[in-house]
């Protein structure tokens, strides 16, 4: 799995490409929503080629959305990971989109 972060103006794009598995996937991703989000409330998350995402992860999209006021788009490419957040009742609240 890799991570990247670009930066357009005062948003960020956090993309994430493969399957989200261990903790040090887990660990990659909050780090790099971490390092945009002092200067930003916009955060575009694209992930690509996971039909999958830990329950520690979700629960830090869920903390930086209600706690922190952060603005997330989550987009995804797999059709099992979006139902995986509709079943999850989370796709209105994470803004979850099929990219």
């Amino acid at each position: 799995m890799t991570v990247n972060v670009n930066q357009d103006d005062n948003k960020y794009d956090v993309n994430i490409d493969g399957v989200i598995k261990s903790v040090s996937d887990s660990q990659s991703i909050k780090d790099a929503l971490n390092s945009c989000t002092d200067s930003s409330k916009d955060v575009n998350i694209n992930i690509s080629n996971s039909f999958s995402v830990t329950s520690s992860v979700i629960g830090f999209f869920l903390k930086k959305v209600q706690a922190d006021n952060l603005n997330i788009t989550i987009n995804v490419t797999d059709d099992r990971l979006f139902e995986l957040f509709e079943t999850l009742n989370l796709t209105e609240i994470l803004n979850v989109k099929k990219a």
